[in-house]
């Protein structure tokens, strides 16, 4: 009877390696593809708080209704609640983990995690328009960013109706 041939322990190691450099080959794409899907859903819940905000702004008055047209809230304005035009939104943000809605409710979940929003208002005069004048626009930007860097940008020109 001839003698069997067994593997050796070398080409079991080759055959080892091959093994996983073509499991890691096989599921290097469904890795990406699970980051690329949550990337996608945090964008998406980027632009969603980004317009809720924007929105939020878009609500208030232009004019203060005590005459003040500095940016930003004036005293005793502590909170956006209490917040009485657009300007007041000048300056404005939330951390990560600190992002709220209208009501108050934080937004939380694994998507929410490294998010942080942010507001500008900034009167913009026309062109040959003189700044002895009130301005007549407010440009409204809201940003959302995801661990520092913006992932959502909206920006909006609010006139000011009967200027």
């Amino acid at each position: 009877m001839p003698a069997r041939q067994a593997f050796t322990l070398i080409e079991a190691m080759i055959a080892s390696v091959i093994l996983a450099v073509t499991v890691t080959a096989v599921s290097l794409p469904f890795t990406a593809g699970a980051q690329n899907e949550q990337d996608s859903a945090r964008v998406t819940l980027a632009v969603a708080l980004a317009e809720e905000l924007m929105e939020e702004i878009l609500s208030k008055p232009f004019a203060d209704p005590n005459g003040v047209q500095t940016p930003g809230p004036e005293a005793g304005e502590t909170g956006r609640s209490l917040y009485d035009n657009i300007d007041d939104y000048h300056g404005y943000s939330e951390a990560d983990g600190q992002i709220k809605d209208v009501n108050g409710v934080a937004c939380t979940g694994l998507l929410a995690k490294g998010l942080s929003r942010g507001a500008l208002a900034e009167y913009v005069y026309l062109f040959g328009q003189s700044t002895a004048q009130s301005p007549s626009i407010i440009r409204v930007t809201v940003t959302v960013s995801y661990k520092g860097r913006a992932v959502s940008t909206l920006q909006r020109l609010v006139y000011r109706n009967g200027a």
